[in-house]
């Protein structure tokens, strides 16, 4: 028994209505993806701004204990000559 073109597009139609609940499904999830893609990129773009601000901020610390080390040095100097 062959299949008639009429019995093959009720068959596409079945095909169709069953598979549009996947579709959807898929559809979905690409979208939540995507927008886990962006989250993911804002992410990293803030804990590269964080990593930036705690190279400064340990860069300045650096700094000021160089300079009071450097200041503790001239006073202990200034009390032995006077």
């Amino acid at each position: 028994m062959a299949l008639t073109n009429d019995d093959l597009q009720a068959i596409a139609s079945l095909m169709d209505t069953k598979l549009q609940p996947i579709n959807n499904r898929l559809e979905k999830l690409e979208s939540e993806m995507s927008a886990m893609r962006i989250g993911q990129m804002e992410l990293k773009k803030e804990i590269r701004e964080v990593k930036h601000k705690v190279n400064d901020t340990y860069e300045l610390a650096l700094d000021a204990w160089g300079k009071s080390t450097e200041n503790r040095v001239w006073l202990v100097s200034l009390e032995s000559t006077s």
